[in-house]
């Protein structure tokens, strides 16, 4: 399903109003027809009080339509028009002149602001169809005072195409948003809902068909983002051959360890494990193998010689890489003087196998990344926004500013696949984008990004291409989290309860592909 910008969806919509021949008006009428359907299944009883806030412009227009099919179906909402009908136009002012023809209640905010605020507070449902996609600074008044009424209050709130005061393109809202229980986005879902405070204030996102398909962006020749969806999962996700053996699925290695860092390369191996590789190998420093040995049942292990608790360097030849797949490095690596000319080894002693590269061994192939360039097989980075701040020379508020710019551009600039961690994590190619709409904050635990990345390693170990590894880890990694959240509570979720969930979900995503 692909994302869209404000100009990008206005364009859209007027190819098809211009080549495809469906009138806005009729767009107009699909739109508030899908809110109102979503209403009536919801809320069935037809005494329901409904409050229906009303703007200038086209989202306006979609709450007349609202309004007059809920009408129609034996309800009574109390539209609210909170601009002076003059400053209507278009296809708004079409559907404002359909809902005074047909003689249907309306309320004006000449009415006072008190007796809305007392609608309000006496509704079930409140419908925000006031500012829409246009805005991209502050509200102003009177939308800004409505808003912050409809926030006070208890009822069931939708939003119309976005939350009012939610910039759709950036995700930012300057001063106030409405915080809806459920967004009806139509077409496409909008890129603001994913970045900055979007995740916060969309509440349950439902997009809804309008007519206008994901092809008429192909036919202008937009290069959009998608998101990561269950469906785009498993059509990625590997077949499993019915009489295959171990070596049939694939060999991951991950590299890693310290001495203050045990656990994470295990969560690693046996995330890789556990989402299918047929083999594992964890090769860690020799000083810890007696630590990792009592907690593995899984991965087989290869000690390598260490220095002060970490990889001295040596040991690093050809033979350790002999019928592996994919390499995983860094999971719990640690920073340490070599670090950069050890990994520089392991990435000249292989050929062209699937590379990620994770935690601090981004931080020792920051001045390596030319090399990262000129690799002849796939690399896959996976930082947090910390990691990628320090990639790129810049802040972390600079990277949660534009998650998605700094990815795409990082990408491109170096030929690289990049995880960009995170609430809504972003899957940049060197060609293409995806953001993850999915995960919440049980997976806000240390050890949790190196599951995801024994994740990635057993997919590419299993012979998918690494955009196609990428999506099903993160969607996988994700979803594991809410459902071990939904059975541990939010707060007591650990990297193991998100592994054993993996299993689940991949047993059900089989069953689907």
């Amino acid at each position: 399903m692909k994302i869209v910008k404000r100009d990008e969806m206005r364009a859209i919509e007027q190819f098809a109003i211009d080549e495809v021949g469906i009138s806005g008006a009729v767009l107009m009428e699909i739109a508030g027809n899908q809110v109102a359907e979503e209403i009536i299944r919801s809320y069935p009883d037809r005494s329901a009080p409904i409050v229906i806030l009303i703007g200038s412009g086209n989202n306006g227009g979609d709450g007349f339509v609202i309004a007059r099919r809920l009408s129609d179906a034996g309800y009574t909402p109390a539209p609210w028009l909170l601009v002076d009908p003059g400053k209507l136009k278009g296809d708004a002012l079409v559907q404002y002149r359909i809902h005074t023809a047909r003689e249907l209640p309306l309320h004006s905010v000449e009415e006072g602001l008190g007796r809305l605020d007392a609608a309000l507070a006496s509704s079930d449902v409140i419908v925000d169809a006031m500012l829409g996609t246009g805005i991209s600074g502050a509200v102003r008044a009177p939308f800004d005072h409505v808003i912050d009424r409809v926030n006070s209050h208890a009822a069931h709130v939708y939003a119309v195409d976005l939350p009012s005061g939610l910039d759709c393109d950036t995700g930012r809202v300057k001063n106030v948003a409405v915080r809806a229980d459920e967004t009806i986005t139509f077409a496409f879902p909008k890129l603001g809902f994913f970045t900055q405070d979007g995740p916060s204030v969309i509440g349950r996102l439902a997009v809804k068909d309008i007519s206008v398909p994901g092809t008429l962006a192909d036919r202008i020749g937009m290069k959009l983002p998608e998101l990561v969806t269950e469906q785009l999962a498993v059509q990625a996700l590997p077949g499993r051959a019915e009489f295959g053996h171990k070596g049939t699925f694939g060999h991951a290695l991950v590299i890693g360890g310290s001495r203050p860092f045990v656990g994470a390369p295990l969560y690693s191996a046996h995330a890789a494990y556990k989402t299918g590789a047929g083999l594992v190998t964890l090769a860690i420093p020799e000083g810890i193998y007696p630590a990792v040995a009592g907690q593995n049942q899984l991965a087989l292990l290869r000690s390598l010689p260490e220095a002060d608790g970490h990889f001295s360097g040596a040991g690093v030849e050809a033979e350790l890489f002999e019928k592996v797949n994919a390499v995983a490095i860094g999971p719990g690596l640690g920073r340490f003087d070599g670090g950069e000319a050890f990994i520089e080894e392991i990435i000249r002693q292989l050929d062209g196998q699937p590379i990620i590269i994770d935690a601090d061994g981004l931080h020792h192939v920051k001045g390596r990344l030319g090399l990262l360039a000129r690799y002849d097989g796939p690399v896959i980075l996976t930082p947090h926004p910390g990691e990628m701040a320090n990639l790129t020379d810049r802040t972390v508020a600079d990277i949660e500013a534009d998650r998605m710019g700094v990815a795409k551009d990082f990408a491109e600039k170096y030929q690289v696949n990049l995880v960009l961690k995170g609430h809504r994590t972003i899957i940049a190619t060197p060609e293409r984008l995806w953001v993850n709409p999915h995960g919440n904050d049980a997976l806000a635990k240390g050890g949790s990004g190196d599951v995801l990345t024994g994740m990635i390693a057993a997919f590419l170990a299993q012979g998918a291409e690494a955009a196609e590894a990428m999506q099903i880890a993160v969607y996988l990694h994700a979803t594991a989290g809410e459902r071990a959240a939904g059975t541990h509570s939010h707060y007591g979720v650990t990297p193991g309860d998100v592994i054993e969930a993996a299993k689940g979900i991949l047993k059900e995503m089989e069953e689907k592909k």
